[in-house]
């Protein structure tokens, strides 16, 4: 039997050029022995890892296309790889990573391209960038997006239509996207060359009604402060979603936190004032108070999270029913991401690999605890992913723990909310330790409540830590 060493060799010797290499074979398969034996060969036969099949594709362009793995290997072999060779349509092997890389491992790989030169702004003949491509990606998208606009990418430049990357979210209908891509620095009144529709045009016409709203209070917010000649203030504004229908409830120590400049808050405060004598006149009158209650809306909250309170076991939810969108953080039994499952923004838990039966016990005891608690009180469990590897998917609080809401210098907390929170901790805990099985929580602190946006607390339960 021929050795795979020597098959290895072998093949490199008698592959056609005008077809797959036998490197490309082995990516396409994802054959990691296979790939290190053929690494080994190209270095030992001084052969070109740079050689183009005859669409123009290279050995980079298919591993990109591969496991988090097979692809380090690739990058990191000693062959003077060149991440910017394009193909027949101009396509760099970064293009296709920001598409088609499915693993929430993508720094370290994106880290590498970037020490070896690459050029995320590079257009295809379409004109589409890599942040163009990445809007496409379906597992991790938003941590592609993410970074490539902290390392330069260009989020104004337009493909050969006209559009932007900006154009592309709202085509999606993903008002995620759009709302990183804005406070990016987006420019909503560019106008696609097919259409010359405006982009809160095309949201209406795609029928994304939250996301033309975006668009236009966004366009609203940018032309005021043009107005007040303090345009070199609308990205801080942005960034912290400060738009006119919020910035009537802003205080001058708000403005002073964003280091506004005195003169310059003395400017928005009165500009603000104006804006709420408007409202109020819209409204008939100073007396006739905002149009839905405090009351009303939680209430509304309420009935929205009994919708998703399970009737029975959580489901085992497939990996690909999640999308990555960003890492939180990382602990001692795995890493944190923000996601999406069916249409929610989640948190997953990526618990580091084991194969040991006390874990997969331990795992299963967890799985089935959480499954029953059904509390708008308690973090939701949605589910868990069982492979490639083991995932919590649970419900995702975007202001963070309790802790850090209390202590942040952006918000001003009155005495209501700490009663409320107070309150509804409280009532979380009680749950938990009444619940069947009984849960005891060991471990309450402020670290361990979770915040909501609707400034609701969540107990975060020990299982989820």
């Amino acid at each position: 039997m021929i050795s795979k060493s020597k098959k290895a060799r072998v093949q490199l010797l008698t592959y056609d050029i005008d077809a797959s290499t036998p490197l490309t074979i082995a990516l396409r398969n994802n054959d990691i022995e296979m790939v290190d034996l053929l690494l080994g060969a190209y270095k030992d036969n001084k052969v070109d890892i740079n050689t183009k099949d005859k669409n123009g594709y290279t050995a980079l362009h298919q591993a990109v296309q591969s496991d988090d793995k097979v692809l380090m290997r690739v990058l990191r072999s000693d062959l003077g790889i060149d991440v910017d060779v394009e193909n027949a349509d101009k396509n760099r092997p970064l293009h296709y990573f920001c598409q088609s890389f499915k693993s929430p491992n993508c720094s370290e790989p994106f880290q590498l391209f970037l020490e070896k030169g690459c050029n995320v702004n590079a257009q295809n003949n379409n004109g589409e960038t890599p942040l163009h491509k990445a809007i496409f990606n379906s597992s991790v998208r938003l941590l592609m997006v993410d970074m490539l606009l902290k390392n330069g990418a260009n989020v104004n430049l337009t493909n050969s239509l006209g559009e932007s990357a900006l154009h592309y979210a709202v085509r999606l209908g993903r008002d995620d996207l759009v709302s990183v891509l804005l406070k990016a620095g987006a420019d909503v009144t560019i106008q696609g060359s097919r259409e010359r529709k405006s982009l809160y045009q095309l949201a209406l016409d795609e029928q994304h009604k939250e996301m033309a709203n975006r668009i236009r209070k966004h366009k609203e917010l940018l032309d005021w402060l043009h107005d007040l000649s303090l345009d070199s203030y609308a990205m801080q504004f942005v960034k912290e979603e400060l738009y006119l229908d919020v910035l009537i409830d802003v205080t001058e120590k708000t403005l002073e936190k964003m280091n506004v400049a005195t003169g310059h808050r003395l400017k928005i405060m009165k500009a603000i004032k104006d804006l709420k004598e408007e409202k109020n006149a819209s409204f008939g009158g100073s007396d006739a108070g905002p149009p839905q209650s405090e009351a009303a809306i939680k209430d509304l909250h309420d009935s929205l999270v009994a919708l998703y309170i399970r009737s029975g076991p959580a489901p085992i939810i497939s990996d690909v029913e999640l999308e990555f969108t960003e890492k939180l953080g990382a602990g001692s039994s795995g890493k944190v991401y923000k996601g999406l499952y069916k249409g929610n923004e989640v948190a997953i838990k990526v618990l580091k690999s084991t194969t040991e039966a006390k874990d997969i016990e331990e795992f299963k005891k967890e799985f089935a605890i959480m499954s029953n608690i059904k509390s708008s009180y308690v973090v939701l469990f949605y589910g868990a992913v069982l492979e490639p590897k083991l995932c919590m998917v649970m419900e995702f609080c975007s202001r963070g723990s309790l802790y850090h809401v209390l202590t942040s210098e952006k918000y001003d907390i009155g005495w209501d909310k700490v009663f409320r929170f107070a309150i509804e901790a409280t009532k979380g805990i009680d749950q938990l330790h009444n619940g069947d099985p009984q849960i005891v929580h060991r471990d309450l602190k402020s670290l361990n409540l979770l915040v909501n946006d609707k400034w609701e607390v969540k107990v975060c339960t020990p299982l989820l830590l």
